[in-house]
């Protein structure tokens, strides 16, 4: 194998690992026509924070823990740090 080969390898390597890592997030669609504040809890209460979302936008990223939970007015779901979620009809959905 040559020294190009080699580094070519290498460079998709740390590439897919940084992708990888970037997907390794909890996701939110909201598919309402109404805005959100998104309340989410990281495991065993470690951390609490609001994340506003837009009538029909989206939230990437939201949970880097093992697990978080994730509530709006009249909905509370739990959900994997690779996880994807959705609001429809003012409820969490996965």
């Amino acid at each position: 194998m040559s020294m190009r080969t080699s580094k070519l390898i290498g460079i998709v390597g740390v590439v897919l690992g940084l992708w990888a890592a970037t997907a390794q997030a909890t996701d939110v669609i909201n598919q309402d026509e109404r805005a959100y504040t998104i309340k989410v809890q990281g495991e065993g209460k470690l951390s609490v924070s609001n994340h506003p979302v837009r009538a029909r936008g989206s939230l990437y990223g939201l949970c880097n823990y093992s697990f978080c939970s994730f509530e709006i007015p009249g909905s509370k779901v739990t959900a994997t740090r690779d996880g994807r979620l959705m609001i429809s009809n003012g409820k969490f959905t996965k």
